[in-house]
């Protein structure tokens, strides 16, 4: 189901994706590395921005962050992710 291209393609970023969702909260660096795929997928600079707010007051909602470590469909849905079974396009 997942195209998978040579390096620096749609595989790398799937893993660097996988890590990010095992490990939410983004360091500063990261914001610029997040900004930029947003960017690359379509996103105008607003849109991505306002796109990372969102993403911050989520995972900065402890009862949000323990909802979703226990519901197991998002589990199973980050196995499929994490397995190439499914892909963020």
């Amino acid at each position: 189901m997942s195209k998978k291209l040579s390096s620096g393609g749609f595989a790398e970023r799937n893993e660097r994706s996988a890590q990010q969702i095992a490990d939410p909260t983004p360091e500063p660096s990261d914001d610029q590395e997040l900004l930029d795929a947003l960017m690359e997928s379509g996103f105008v600079w607003e849109e991505a921005v306002h796109l990372l707010g969102l993403r911050e007051r989520l995972y900065e909602n402890s009862e949000i962050r323990q909802r979703m470590t226990d519901d197991c469909r998002i589990q199973f849905v980050r196995w499929l992710y994490e397995n190439g079974e499914i892909s963020e396009i």
